[in-house]
């Protein structure tokens, strides 16, 4: 029998949206001295935050090594993973460039230019107009098939536990989206509260496990709504539905939660505004 995770897969019909591609969204953050770091502040961030202001300001050349990690370690007294982190995140603005067998050079003094969305927080990508709430219909621990390794960039067979629920407007009860949710089979626990108040799980997590969120992907596909699902959220079966797919990170570039929500049509519009960012706006 074909599971539902799959059926997602082999139901995508070009009903909605075309070409979409993947939206990247990093959570930006100024660049602050270490004077100005709160105590809460994560330290790859403070010391990324050192690290760019010296390549913006000149310190190095497009071209120059870069400092050596374990160089690193000893300037500022942290862990190789502390530093690894840091770096991940310079890599990913554009500044540098890391090669196993040449190490890290400097690729750019200045943060590429790119459109990004410009988010207050992780809550301003849910999109939903009023307050929301998930009904929980079913929890389970599952391995990892090839659909759900590739949504949760994870091997196949990888442990993961599993919330399948239902969205609904606090208001009017209307019913929006079904929803499911992995996260890793540690964090199994959050899904004990789930559904207690207004908190996506992604919150329930950072409050629970102390998770700091690095960067969220989206992305937005389209499908027909299948059985039982399409009878969860009362629609005929083969209405068109948009699929959303979020990734949420961990600063060392672990998954740590992917949801996949199917909203059928009609029931939600997803805004996104860009702004041209200019180089090292």
């Amino acid at each position: 029998m074909t599971s539902p995770v799959e059926r997602f897969r082999l139901a995508r019909v070009p009903l909605l949206l075309h070409n979409v591609r993947t939206l990247y969204v990093g959570m930006m953050t100024e660049s602050n001295s270490f004077a100005q770091m709160t105590e809460n502040a994560p330290l790859y961030r403070t010391i990324a935050d050192t690290l760019r202001r010296e390549i913006v300001g000149g310190t190095y050349a497009v071209g120059d090594l870069f400092p050596k990690e374990f160089d690193l370690c000893d300037r500022f007294d942290v862990s190789r993973h502390t530093i690894r982190s840091a770096l991940s995140r310079l890599e990913q603005e554009g500044l540098l460039k890391r090669n196993k067998a040449t190490g890290t050079i400097i690729r750019s003094t200045e943060p590429s230019s790119a459109f990004i969305q410009k988010l207050a927080s992780v809550d301003d990508l849910l999109q939903y107009p009023v307050e929301t709430r998930l009904d929980p219909k079913s929890l389970d621990d599952v391995t990892a098939d090839e659909t759900v390794a590739d949504w949760f960039e994870a091997p196949v067979g990888a442990p993961l536990s599993r919330i399948r629920s239902v969205r609904s407007r606090i208001d009017d009860g209307m019913l929006l989206c079904w929803s499911e949710i992995y996260v890793r089979r540690k964090y199994a626990g959050v899904f004990d509260e789930v559904g207690k108040d207004t908190r996506p799980v992604y919150r329930i997590l950072q409050q629970l496990y102390d998770i700091e969120i690095a960067r969220v992907e989206i992305e937005l596909g389209s499908v027909a709504m299948l059985n039982p699902e399409a009878g969860f959220l009362k629609v005929d079966e083969g209405t068109p539905a948009m699929r959303v797919l979020r990734r949420y990170y961990e600063p060392d570039g672990s998954v740590f939660e992917t949801s996949v929500s199917l909203h059928p049509q009609d029931r939600f519009d997803y805004k996104l505004t860009f702004s041209n960012a200019p180089a090292g706006g």
